[in-house]
């Protein structure tokens, strides 16, 4: 193999790596001591690891990020509606202090990614995407 065909390969690699990470960079995502606050980043989070948490009374806001109509059909109990596409004209509803543990959700990833991504422009630094609701095992609430 050539060099240039093992520098094309590390390229691409590396690329793939880049998108993989939703736009970190690989190194820091794999990096020891990264995290939330320091990357300007959002994680993702499972819903065992969000229930956990919440049967320990671990201080988590939890947000659906659906329409209303969606959030009435079933949601996370506890959690706060505030549709992804309204979080910077509703930030009054969000907590004030920006190191509170945020978690978000809707109904397939999309617009909690969006909404993680909104969060951390408002400079939270705790931001957790949990995903699909779908993922939420232990009943909702209407």
């Amino acid at each position: 193999m050539s060099k240039w065909s093992i520098f094309a390969l590390c390229i691409i690699a590396a690329v793939g790596l880049w998108f993989y990470n939703n736009g970190a960079c690989p190194l820091q995502a794999m990096s020891p001591s990264s995290d939330t606050a320091s990357s300007g980043s959002y994680q993702q989070i499972t819903a065992s690891q969000v229930k956990e948490r919440l049967d320990k009374g671990d201080k988590i806001t939890v947000i659906d990020v659906r329409t209303p109509d969606e959030y009435a059909a079933g949601h996370i109990p506890g959690s706060l509606l505030i549709p992804f596409d309204e979080i910077k004209v509703k930030s009054d509803q969000l907590p004030q202090n920006k190191n509170t543990e945020i978690v978000v959700y809707c109904r397939s990833g999309r617009r909690s990614a969006i909404a993680a991504d909104t969060l951390i422009s408002l400079g939270y630094a705790k931001i957790y995407d949990l995903g699909a609701v779908s993922s939420w095992t232990y009943g909702l609430e209407k």
